[in-house]
């Protein structure tokens, strides 16, 4: 096969078929610029509201003979292999090019599997033999390759084109480029940065002024500066995102998120929302700190609005204060939006309230790093242990608790008091593990927590087997997929303890982002079209064997289980969305994720 790369931008296409294949390839399709034309008789949802909106042409009946001779590129994605065989020959014998999913027999051209970053693309083909490694290749470079090379690409492309003005030679040109690309990328972490004006014109020679190697007026590099707004995320559950918070990542052109914020990101986000990951999470730092803030000064004097995602809120242990001065310093707007902060949520929805009348009156937040400071530390472990009416929250807490758990004792903390750690608090990936302050570190390793997680101790933590609330729920431990809209099934599930991920049809970034966030245990399916929409998302970030297909009908079953899916759970005939919600709780039963050693 013969790679090319084509322009599809205001083209007449069409695609023949009406599920779930019919939608990627309308969707990729329009992301290109292509004019599209869906031809189907019963096409699902999805692509009637796409109709909807004007942005393709649907004709709702069967394919006619020859019309594929009428546009520039035509898809057959039907599950009828004659109709798909007739698709094929009218547009050979046109001289179209043709493609039918999933028979390399009827195909003039095959298509790849493109990672996009902005203007750079990869892609990776297998000549239609083996679209089950493309895909996955696709997914391994998308995680390798962040959003940062498509500024790379911007950059280089605004260098290029100072270096050809300049009319330098040839070797002069070939050893700019030489240093462009060996000073902003790194070879082997695979990331590029974009360099500054000045080390920019250093590149060609030092006989180019820095002012020539800024962008042509009509690019987007902005006059006057954005907005960056510190938003706080929450501790994990997305329904503790503000709805200030929530308004904010609608209004952003671009969002710079943590790890630990991507559970909070709306799976609706819009695709013209850029998504920026700077990796942070507990002792992984893949961003360091001041590319983060060079990068958030850069995209706000283009004119862009920020939103700088953080788990929990910002102005807690989250570093927000220093962005915000970094901010201030460089002349760019910001605001704050607090977020409900993990040493309060988690531990409430780990049964513990921090304060309670007449017995806690105080509540301590501390990073447990301090307790590994040599000389420097800022806690007085001294005074805290000392404290017999407050609750001490410690952030960051599972590989310092052996260190803070030695420094109360020693202090003179009793450690008979009650304390707890919770693990990944208020998602679906919640642990708790409970005993006294002494044996807390036994324990915890014992059960294996990993980090984030916080730990609480105090009085108040010996309430939490009573007001353990949260983990009572039928279905807490359970993060399932199910497409939009939800519908009363979706509340049944939520009210159970279930995390639902909502997805969009097409699937968003957002959502593929949020899905990877933490591992899936199931999928509703309550049709089979809605199961052949997932199909590409199989392979992705969160999925895995132990995934449940949980079904309405029959179809939707056997749709499941001919894309791999084995573990696959079907609802009785004529079952309703309540009564598979009600087979849902019955089959999986509690599920006991808090663990709870006697305290003494």
């Amino acid at each position: 096969m013969y790679p090319v790369m084509l322009d599809v931008g205001n083209r007449r296409c069409l695609v023949v078929g009406g599920g779930g294949v019919a939608l990627r390839k309308v969707e990729g399709l329009l992301a290109d610029g292509a004019k599209v034309s869906l031809v189907s008789p019963e096409p699902i949802d999805p692509l009637r509201v796409l109709a909807g909106d004007g942005r393709i042409s649907l004709e709702e009946r069967p394919y006619l003979p020859g019309e594929a001779a009428a546009y520039s590129l035509v898809f057959a994605t039907t599950d009828d292999r004659r109709v798909n065989r007739e698709v094929f020959e009218d547009a050979e014998r046109a001289g179209v090019w043709v493609n039918v999913a999933d028979d390399p027999e009827l195909c003039t051209f095959h298509l790849p599997a493109r990672m996009r970053r902005g203007a750079f693309q990869l892609a990776v083909a297998s000549a239609g033999e083996a679209p089950f490694v493309t895909r996955r290749m696709r997914k391994l470079l998308e995680r390798r390759f962040g959003p940062e090379w498509a500024e790379w690409t911007a950059a280089a492309s605004a260098f290029r084109r100072v270096v050809r003005a300049a009319e330098l030679s040839r070797t002069r040109q070939e050893k700019a480029y030489d240093a462009f690309f060996d000073a902003t990328v790194d070879a082997e972490r695979l990331t590029a940065r974009v360099p500054g004006d000045e080390e920019m014109a250093s590149w060609l020679g030092g006989d180019e002024p820095a002012s020539r190697v800024r962008p042509r007026e009509d690019e987007p590099f902005v006059r006057a500066p954005g907005l960056v707004s510190l938003v706080g995320a929450g501790p994990g559950d997305p329904g503790l995102l503000t709805c200030k918070g929530r308004s904010r990542l609608f209004e952003a052109d671009t969002v710079v998120y943590d790890h630990l914020a991507t559970t909070a990101l709306p799976c609706d986000l819009p695709a013209k929302v850029e998504l920026r990951s700077v990796g942070k999470q507990a002792g992984h730092h893949p961003v360091p700190q001041e590319e983060i803030i060079a990068l958030l000064v850069r995209l706000a004097r283009r004119g862009k609005r920020v939103v700088r995602l953080k788990g929990g809120d910002p102005f807690v242990f989250g570093r927000g204060g220093e962005e915000a001065e970094a901010l201030a310093a460089a002349g760019v707007p910001f605001e704050v939006v607090p977020g409900v902060t993990a040493g309060i949520a988690a531990a409430a929805y780990a049964g513990i309230p921090v304060t309670y009348r007449k017995q806690v009156v105080r509540a301590t937040l501390v990073t447990a790093h301090e307790s590994i400071k040599e000389g420097g530390a800022q806690v007085r472990w001294d005074l805290l242990a000392a404290d017999a009416h407050a609750t001490l929250v410690g952030y960051m807490g599972v590989t310092s608790l052996p260190q803070v758990v030695d420094k109360l004792l020693s202090a003179g903390m009793d450690p008979r008091i009650p304390a707890a750690l919770v693990e990944r608090g208020t998602t679906s990936a919640q642990r708790v593990v409970t005993g006294t302050l002494a044996e807390l570190p036994r324990t915890a390793e014992r059960a294996g927590i990993k980090p984030p997680a916080i730990f609480v101790i105090g009085p108040a933590v010996a309430r939490a087997r009573a007001l353990d609330w949260f983990g009572r729920l039928t279905l807490q431990g359970e993060r399932l997929v199910i497409t939009a809209p939800g519908g009363k099934i979706e509340t049944l599930l939520a009210n159970e303890g279930a995390e639902l991920v909502v997805l969009p049809l097409p699937v968003t970034e957002a959502a593929r982002v949020v899905m990877g966030a933490l591992p899936l245990t199931g999928c509703i399916f309550r049709s089979p079209d809605e199961a052949e929409a997932l199909a590409d998302e199989l392979d992705g970030p969160g999925w895995g064997p132990a995934v449940v297909a949980w079904c309405l009908n029959a179809e939707a079953a056997e749709k499941a289980r001919r894309l791999g899916f084995t573990k696959v759970e079907q609802a009785t005939p004529g079952a309703t969305e309540q009564d598979l919600a009600a087979m849902i709780r019955v089959v999986r039963g509690r599920q006991r994720h808090y663990q709870k050693p006697d305290m003494v």
